[in-house]
């Protein structure tokens, strides 16, 4: 029985917003190392050290030098922390339904981030306050899809994979999720999104 509701958190409960972000770090950068900087603000060939940073395997300021390193980047550190830190925005009808859930359900929140979101983002986004635990890859040293992500945090909070379903984005993590015995629903737009959990909470 579905006892526990597993949501990722960017583009699930907060939109990401790459372009605002790319256009205030751009100012600092090398305009010859553009192809460099958008590998930092995009899902699709993404810059290596990301995932590093993500498994908590390199600290933020390592992370930083290296992003300075490969775009030219002259800001601070603290403005670089800023760039990064305001990609997100609240996508609220999810939050809300996510919330609702809480009230019957153990919602916990599952995220590949670096140590410059979490747990920043719980400060910087109150409204996501209803969960019982969260599990972020950095500090677990391991991302999604893997299957030692979803071991690592279904440990950590006590709870097994046919109790389970998982709400993401990304169809590898529905997928490696899935292949761990996780029932999972592929986010695409709210409302669609908020009717296969419904639907799923029902069977």
């Amino acid at each position: 029985m579905l006892q526990n509701i597993l949501f990722d958190i960017g583009t699930v409960l907060l939109h990401i917003n790459y372009e605002p972000a790319l256009a205030l770090a751009h100012r600092y950068c090398d305009p010859a190392k553009l192809d460099a900087l958008r590998r930092f603000f995009t899902f699709e060939d993404r810059d290596p050290m990301i995932r590093e940073y993500e498994i908590g395997a390199i600290s933020t300021k390592e992370f930083f030098r290296h992003f300075a390193e490969v775009t030219g980047f002259s800001g601070t550190l603290d403005q670089f922390v800023t760039t990064y830190q305001n990609m997100l925005s609240e996508n609220k009808p999810m939050i809300e339904f996510a919330r609702e859930l809480s009230r019957k359900y153990n919602v916990y929140l599952v995220t590949n981030a670096g140590a410059l979101h979490t747990p920043n983002i719980y400060e910087q986004f109150a409204s996501l306050r209803f969960f019982k635990d969260e599990a972020s890859s950095c500090y677990l040293g391991a991302v999604k899809p893997d299957a030692d992500y979803y071991r690592k945090a279904l440990a950590k909070f006590g709870i097994t994979p046919d109790t389970c379903l998982l709400v993401d984005d990304r169809p590898e993590n529905v997928a490696g999720a899935e292949a761990f015995g996780i029932r999972s629903i592929l986010y695409t737009t709210a409302d669609a999104t908020i009717a296969a959990v419904r639907a799923a909470l029902l069977t």
